[in-house]
């Protein structure tokens, strides 16, 4: 049977045997959406897959432009997830297919080319040992149609914190998902597509769109953006208030860094870019010294090297984040690492030692080989606590202490951390914005308090679990998630409907995500460690979490779930989510 929005098939990539199949994506659209769902129901039926998907709304709407990475994480042995954009996952999508479902191992380095029907495993003996920005330039050379997936050395070397890059700017960079693609010798996939899906109404889909699209570029995150890249690095200096990291309380030079790094991007900004089909435009364009690259100065990139390492000189940052870029790094993992070492007197912050110590991780040599395994396994290794989330992954914000509804999603996160489920929370921006934060928060749940960074209330418990449920609509369907915040979830039901045919009401978007939600916790109770807890060190010290408080609200963040006291799935709400067979 015909299917409107998606393609109808998910191909299956098998690099032991070197065989490829497709199966209906049928089989799974209906009670996961896609993207982040159907990815994380494949994982159950086999936990040695890696897993690209896009969603139905994939290229059929404004900022639909997504598609989510799922594999097992090297680093917490639990489900790892990360949302990328760009051009892929359209490409993939015009290509004819959903998504990309990769099993076994290749006996050497190989590429996975598709292009329409045709797909093929190639060797990948000129291109192994590149960095992922030079096997992108590669593999693209006289040919800019083709879109690329691909590793850098730190994957190749199995660095627990390598990511997977989608051309020069986008990443799938949580969880270590670049080291899963390493460890099958898949060093890229590359797609070019002519096909693509339908959807189920036309007329009405340009309707939504245009309304999808004025409620975007009305909103005050599409207004934002228009000075993102010389504005944001200082405002970051105010969204971490009042407390910078696990490494020193304050900087004295943290201010006049700012002004540094803002001065430089007013200089050296030529432009701005966009994902495909949106109209945010996140990406500036930074041309210095003869190169221009896109960068997005989210907290976790660009204002995490200045700021966590001290880099003072935004012309070293530059060169750092630009490092970690062309190896396909998680930034804000890297930088936790990397912090962490300045501890030990491994490498000295705000220096150029930094980029020589990073080298060392990419090709795992001397002290760098502990450092690749993360912050966790380095801190084990030399007795020295550090600051880690769920299962030993980095933290995406570089502490947790100051906000604690990101501390209680970092400790019961299943699938990547905090950026999966908490972007845009109030509570980050409370400090820059109180009356907007406030007013979210009194939106939402019905109390101010919920916005209060500090406070370990029922309502801020309540207002995490909901926005939890946003991103997870938001990555099944194939959307940003800041495209989604910024407009009324009704609209994205209009659009599923002109897109695929299908009706849905935004309580069924909920439960759809309820269900993902509790798929992933039951993958990670039988397959990995699932205590939900966060490293001692941020229990102690000045600057604390309320270990009691916390616990606290763990139980109702539980119960809002419908789990028991231990975070375990009842069987009444597997019967009523639909998954009773994995009971």
């Amino acid at each position: 049977m015909a299917m409107f929005g998606y393609t109808g098939r998910i191909l299956f990539v098998d690099l032991s045997s070197k065989t490829v199949k497709t199966e209906p994506t049928g089989k799974y659209a209906g009670d996961f959406l896609g993207g982040r769902g159907i990815a994380t129901r494949i994982l159950h039926e086999d936990p040695d897959a890696l897993i690209f998907m896009t969603g139905p709304l994939t290229s059929f709407v404004p900022s639909g432009s997504r598609m989510d990475v799922v594999a097992v994480s090297p680093v917490t042995g639990l489900i790892g997830g990360s949302s990328t954009g760009g051009e892929f996952p359209s490409a993939l999508k015009f290509a004819g297919y959903d998504g990309v479902v990769v099993t076994g191992k290749a006996e050497k380095p190989v590429y996975l080319r598709i292009e329409n029907e045709e797909v093929s495993i190639e060797s990948a003996d000129g291109i192994w040992g590149l960095s992922a920005f030079e096997t992108i330039d590669v593999l693209t050379r006289g040919h800019p149609d083709l879109k690329v997936a691909c590793i850098g050395r730190a994957g190749e070397n199995g660095v627990k914190f390598a990511g997977i890059s989608f051309s020069h700017r986008n990443l799938a960079s949580r969880g270590g998902l670049g080291a899963v693609m390493g460890a099958k010798k898949l060093k890229a996939i590359l797609v070019h597509g002519t096909r693509g899906a339908s959807p189920y109404n036309p007329l009405e889909l340009m309707s939504v769109f245009e309304e999808i699209q004025e409620s975007i570029t009305n909103s005050g995150e599409f207004l934002r953006f228009k000075n993102w890249h010389v504005d944001f690095v200082p405002v970051i200096l105010q969204l971490r208030m009042p407390y910078f990291g696990d490494y020193e309380r304050e900087w004295e030079k943290a201010e006049e860094a700012a002004m540094k790094a803002k001065k430089f991007f007013e200089e050296h900004t030529v432009g701005r870019a966009s994902c495909f089909s949106c109209p945010l435009r996140c990406w500036g364009i930074v041309s210095y010294r003869g190169e221009t690259l896109p960068i997005n100065l989210c907290q976790g990139t660009f204002p995490a090297v200045t700021f966590t390492l001290k880099v003072e000189d935004p012309e070293l940052a530059w060169r750092i984040y630009r490092k970690c870029q062309s190896e396909g790094l998680d930034m804000m993992a890297t930088v936790a690492v990397v912090a962490y070492a300045s501890r030990l007197g491994k490498v000295r912050l705000g220096s150029e030692e930094i980029l020589d110590f990073i080298e060392r991780i990419v090709k795992r040599e001397g002290e760098g080989d502990v450092f690749a395994e993360g912050v966790k396994k380095a801190s084990e290794h030399f007795g020295v606590p550090a600051v880690y989330v769920k299962g030993g992954m980095e933290s995406w914000s570089s502490d947790v202490r100051p906000f604690v509804g990101s501390a209680l999603i970092s400790a019961v996160a299943d699938s990547g951390g905090v950026n999966r489920a908490l972007y845009g929370f109030p509570e980050f921006y409370y400090y820059v914005k109180k009356e907007q934060a406030e007013k979210m928060a009194r939106m939402f749940v019905g109390d101010v308090e919920a916005a209060y960074p500090w406070s370990y209330s029922e309502s801020k418990v309540r207002f995490a679990v909901l926005w939890e449920n946003l991103h997870i609509i938001a990555d099944s369907l194939g959307v940003c998630v800041i495209a989604l915040l910024t407009t009324p979830l009704k609209l994205w039901a209009k659009a599923f409907k002109a897109v695929t045919g299908e009706g849905i009401t935004e309580d069924e978007f909920m439960r759809t995500a309820e269900r993902i939600r509790t798929l992933e916790r039951l993958f990670n109770l039988r397959h990995g460690d699932g205590r939900d807890d966060l490293s001692p060190r941020l229990f102690k010290g000045e600057v604390k979490l309320d270990r009691e408080k916390l616990e606290g609200m763990k139980r109702l963040y539980y119960s809002l779930r419908g789990w028991d006291e231990n975070g375990v799935p009842t069987r009444e709400t597997l019967e009523k989510l639909g998954l009773g067979d994995l009971a």
